[in-house]
């Protein structure tokens, strides 16, 4: 198990066949890796959230390329996967009165998932997932 603390990009493209392609070739271009992405659509437009290590700057090359973002702190949990892990995760975050503002995580191979957190108080909740006893 591991918590790190990683860069969330909401990114806000035109919903059209090609966008999230064309969104994805910068990093390719500037090899920045990504360790998730997931995109919501509402009609004509879709934001897209990325996370990348957080020694990783991309803003100035998102601003480049004419795209508005939001850069926030996240959490990066990397965990044994199991049922109720997400009910979990959220229930040591709400017992110290945490707001998760967004989350998207998937199983992986191995039996582990990743999952992405986004808080209101990033220090309490790392504080609070470190001591918890959910990844033993």
């Amino acid at each position: 198990m591991s918590i790190n603390v990683v860069k969330q990009y909401s990114v806000f493209l035109i919903n059209e066949p090609g966008a999230l392609k064309n969104f994805a070739e910068l990093f390719v271009r500037d090899n920045v890796g990504l360790i998730a992405i997931s995109q919501d659509v509402r009609y004509d437009a879709a934001v897209v959230r990325l996370a990348v290590p957080y020694d990783q700057e991309i803003s100035h090359a998102l601003t480049k390329a004419g795209f508005t973002s939001v850069k926030t702190d996240a959490i990066c949990i990397d965990a044994h996967d199991r049922v109720g892990l997400a009910r979990d995760i959220g229930a040591v975050l709400f017992d110290q009165g945490i707001n998760i503002t967004s989350i998207y995580g998937a199983a992986g191979p191995g039996n582990i998932s990743r999952w992405i957190v986004v808080v209101n108080d990033i220090t309490k909740a790392l504080n609070a997932l470190e001591s918890s006893n959910l990844f033993e």
